[in-house]
Parts: C-alpha cells; sequence; structure tokens
C-alpha cells in the first residue's frame, strides 16, 4: 500500500523547528530547522513554530512520550502522513485563547494547526493532540510509563502520575551508552531489558484495538503482504474483509498488531518456531490450523484479547519491568456489587463472578463500601464467560472511557425458550449504556461515578465505550411483556430455540440443560 503524504504548511512562522521522521521529504527554507526524531535540536526553545511531521497516529502518541526540550511556542502543527480521521484538539480549560485552529485530512493524511494568542509548553498542546488520535489515555489513565521513567524511548506512553508511593521511578539508561546516575532520581540506573517475548511490543492498543471490528464481511480474504506496517489506516482498510491470510514467514510485530486490532487472520500453514517463540504461546495457538474454524466475531476477539495479554503496553511493560527488577503499574482493582437476593439467584450470581479469570476482584452486597478502582453493580442473573470482566478492563484501558459496556447483546427469554442476538452496535463509544426493557448489559464504571444513573453521568461528562456482548447471555425473567420488543424484526440479527451459549461463554455449573457453544437450531 503506497505511503499517503501531507504537505507542510508554507507559512511556518520562523524561526521553526521541523522535528520528522523522514528528513528528506522536507525541504529546505529558510528560517526552518529540520531535526531527526531521535535527535535533539540545535537549542531547547526560542522557536516561532514547531511542527511534527510523522508518519501516523501511533507515531505522534510514542514520541510525545519522549520528547526532547522544545520550550514554549504559539504556533504548533502536527502533519501525519497516514490518518484514520483528521486530529482533533481539546484545549485545556487553563491554557491562552485560541487563535486559530486548523484540523483537516489531506491525501490520506491528516495536518492540524494551533495558533495561540501567546505562548505555551509545546510539549503540552502535543500530548493533547496525541490524545486526540482516539483514546484519550495517551498519558494516565493506567497507560503511562508505570514507573519507568526512560532515558531513551521505550515505546512506552510515559505520564508521571503513573509513579507513586507504590510503583517508585526508576530510571531506565540508553543500553548503548554508560549508565550514569540520574541528578533527578535518587535511584540507580539499569538496561532495557530484551527476550524473544519483548521484541514485538509495546504496542499501543490505544489505536490498535477492536474498535470498528463489527463490520461484516463484505469482500473475500487476502493474503497478508510483508510490506505492510500495522497502523490504524491500514486497519480501517481491511476490517469489511472476510480475514487476512497469513504467510510464513511474517513480520511478527505486523501480526500481533493485526491481532491487537481484531483483524481475522487465517492459519496458512504451520507457525514457524521463531516465530512462535516472539508472538507466544496464546497467540501462536489461534494462528495454526487447528484454529482454522474458528467463527470470524470469535477469531477477532480471541485474537485481541491474546495480543493485548502478550503484547500491548500494559503487558509488555510488566515483563519488562519485572525482567529489569523494577515495580510497575498494575492493572486496576474490581468491586463487583451484586443485587440479586438471596437463595439460588445468589448463589448463581457468585458462580459468574467466581468463575472470571485474570482479574483482582472483590465481591460485595448493596452498601457496602467499594475499595476497587472501578465497580460493577449487577444481578449477574446471565451467564457470564470467564473473561468478561477482562474484556471490560480491556476495553477501558483501549478507550479510555469513564464507563464501559458489555451489553445485553445475546438475550435469552424464558417465557417463550428462545435466545436472541439482538442488533445494537457495538464496539464503539455510544451515548449511554443501552436501557431496553426487561434486560440491561454490564456496566463497569470509575469508582467516582458509582451509584449515578445514565442521565447523571452525561451531565458529568463521562464518556462510554460499548465492547462487544458476545461473552455473556442475558436472561429476560418473567412473562411475556417484553419479549414482543426483544423479537422485534428490525432489533433481531439470529434467533436459536433453547438457551443458546455462544462460543465465548462457559456453561455454568448451576444451570443444567445449557446448550454447548454452537449448539442449538436456528429459527
Amino acid at each position: 500500500m503506497p505511503a499517503p503524504t501531507a504537505p507542510l504548511p508554507a507559512d511556518l512562522r520562523t524561526p521553526a523547528l521541523v522535528l520528522t521522521d523522514d528528513p528528506s521529504s522536507v525541504a529546505p527554507a529558510e528560517g526552518v530547522t529540520v531535526c531527526a526524531v531521535g535527535e535533539r535540536p540545535a537549542r531547547d526553545g526560542g522557536w516561532a513554530s514547531v511542527t511534527l511531521a510523522l508518519a501516523d497516529e501511533t507515531a505522534l502518541r510514542r514520541l510525545v512520550s519522549a520528547l526532547p526540550p522544545l520550550g514554549r511556542a504559539r504556533s504548533l502543527v502536527v502533519v501525519l502522513r497516514s490518518a484514520v480521521s483528521p486530529v482533533a484538539l481539546v484545549p485545556r480549560p487553563e491554557w491562552p485563547a485560541l487563535r486559530e485552529l486548523d484540523v483537516r485530512a489531506v491525501d490520506g493524511g491528516a495536518v492540524t494547526r494551533v495558533e495561540l494568542t501567546r505562548g505555551l509548553p509545546v510539549a503540552d498542546v502535543l500530548v493533547e493532540l496525541a490524545r486526540g488520535t482516539g483514546s484519550r489515555a495517551v498519558a494516565g489513565r493506567g497507560s503511562g510509563s508505570g514507573g519507568l521513567v526512560s532515558a531513551v524511548d521505550l515505546g512506552v506512553p510515559v505520564d508521571g502520575t503513573d509513579v507513586t508511593d507504590d510503583v517508585p521511578a526508576s530510571l531506565v539508561a540508553p543500553s548503548e551508552l554508560p549508565a550514569e546516575p540520574s541528578t533527578i532520581l535518587t535511584v540507580e540506573p539499569v538496561r532495557p531489558p530484551t527476550g524473544p517475548d519483548l521484541a514485538v511490543g509495546p504496542l499501543d492498543d490505544t489505536v490498535l484495538d477492536l474498535r470498528g471490528s463489527d463490520v461484516p464481511a463484505t469482500r473475500p480474504a487476502l493474503d497478508l503482504d510483508p510490506g505492510w506496517e500495522p497502523t490504524p489506516a491500514l486497519v480501517a482498510s481491511l476490517r469489511d474483509v472476510e480475514g487476512v491470510r497469513l504467510v510464513w514467514p511474517a513480520p511478527e510485530r505486523l501480526v500481533a498488531g493485526l491481532a491487537l486490532a481484531g483483524v481475522p487472520l487465517l492459519p496458512a500453514g504451520r507457525v514457524p518456531a521463531a516465530s512462535r517463540e516472539v508472538l507466544g504461546a496464546a497467540l501462536a495457538d489461534l494462528l495454526e490450523p487447528d484454529a482454522a474454524d474458528l467463527d470470524r466475531e470469535v477469531r477477532s476477539v480471541l485474537l485481541a484479547r491474546a495480543a493485548h495479554d502478550l503484547h500491548a503496553v500494559p503487558a509488555w511493560r510488566a515483563r519488562a519491568g519485572a525482567r529489569a527488577g523494577l515495580r510497575t503499574a498494575t492493572a486496576p482493582t474490581l468491586s463487583v456489587v451484586l443485587t440479586a437476593p438471596a437463595g439460588p439467584g445468589l448463589d448463581h450470581a457468585r458462580a459468574q463472578v467466581e468463575s472470571q479469570v485474570g482479574v483482582d476482584v472483590e465481591v460485595l452486597a448493596p452498601g457496602e463500601p467499594a475499595r476497587g478502582d472501578v465497580v460493577l453493580t449487577t444481578a449477574a442473573d446471565g451467564w457470564w464467560g470467564p473473561e468478561v470482566l477482562a474484556d471490560l478492563l480491556r476495553a477501558r484501558r483501549s478507550s479510555g472511557a469513564d464507563v464501559v459496556e458489555m451489553p445485553a447483546e445475546v438475550v435469552h427469554a424464558e417465557a417463550i425458550g428462545t435466545t436472541v442476538r439482538r442488533l445494537l452496535p457495538t464496539r464503539t463509544y455510544v451515548a449511554g449504556p443501552d436501557r431496553s426493557p426487561g434486560v440491561e448489559g454490564l456496566v463497569l464504571v470509575d469508582r467516582a461515578l458509582a451509584g449515578l444513573g445514565p442521565g447523571e453521568l452525561r451531565a458529568a461528562g463521562a464518556t462510554t465505550y460499548r465492547t462487544h456482548g458476545l461473552a455473556h447471555v442475558a436472561r429476560l425473567r418473567g412473562g411475556h411483556e417484553h419479549v414482543g420488543a426483544l423479537l422485534r424484526s428490525d432489533r433481531v440479527r439470529d434467533q436459536w430455540r433453547g438457551l443458546r451459549l455462544g462460543p465465548l461463554v462457559t456453561p455454568c455449573p448451576s444451570v443444567p440443560g445449557a446448550a454447548v457453544p454452537g449448539a442449538g437450531a436456528a429459527s
């Protein structure tokens, strides 16, 4: 796929600094200093304008984690040669007034120009622009350095708020330079760790994620092109294909990046031993011929889970920190408040929570104080797969949203003995959680927002992200009063007789007679 280009503005304020990953593409001009990414500019400030000219959103998010000193400026420009959409800016309230904000898509890329009434630290504006590339999780919300304060670009978005009493700062020095003590941190520097399992990551899961992956296939499968780069633009161009056939040998970083974004990768022969070592067993197993029969959507979710847990920033950071002997930020803790009444219903609800894997969770009754970073209040009267809570936390991490919903996408109506898959948008940002009569999804909120209703959440400015609903089956209890709304033809995608638990849901022992995954006659 040819790389698109986005031109630099011709009227840059001078003296101007252009920081770029492709210096040869910038024509010489009077008053313009061109500096390659990774190099330090000739001076630390005094620029009338600063321009970043980079490949794509991922490059922007990575660069703002390791910016050289740039001082203050009134004029800033970001040019991305490839971008899914223009890069928006939400000015912070403490900033001076904007004189001009020009945001546009240009030839497959994006150009954003910011003019302020007075100078502002360049780094502050660039971080906010990076947040505008799709998720505000670029720095903070648990996605930053997590204790790794780097003297080099580790590819991990850095944020000082991740350094706490529990996660002290550590200095990671360049492997090719002497490890000199920091003049700021009273710690000994360590070398960046290496190893096959660290070779692929860190992949930025806030731009390579499941958003947009619910698009149905309208084109046949394609062969993997080893020259591709795992960018948001590439992922967007592949959303409507049946899948991407692997061709070995293949670049492991490309394979892992597409998997992280939920692009259905189709097996073609055994994964080579060297690639298996780099990709990790959990991801490589999904790329073997034995996994060829997986449903397209199920494959997408399983690939994204495996790549996230192996190669996304949090997993990579945890392994790198452990190998270097450093403490790093951990995943958020979770409180589940069960509203089911005492008896069989509460026993069933507890069984759903106890089946969860990969999460730190406490189970509470209504009224008990929650200690978790995030809270889920639910009757839990449906059937959960073992990674419901982990999927919610992954979606929270990648979306940066205050509220994350796993909707009641699949519903079992007891009154008519039928399971229905509803037609509703998923894997996208929404105005608020779905509130269909008789059923409700699973809604995870930051602890500070727990107890607020949908209207109150919107009034508080909370953002809501809806992940897939394939990992649990909601239960529509009672009589026929809500069945008509559930079965409206314009709202039904699939329908089965009996209780149908999909491949991502594990049958709960407390409910005998549940159909095995994939069973049940469609009607």
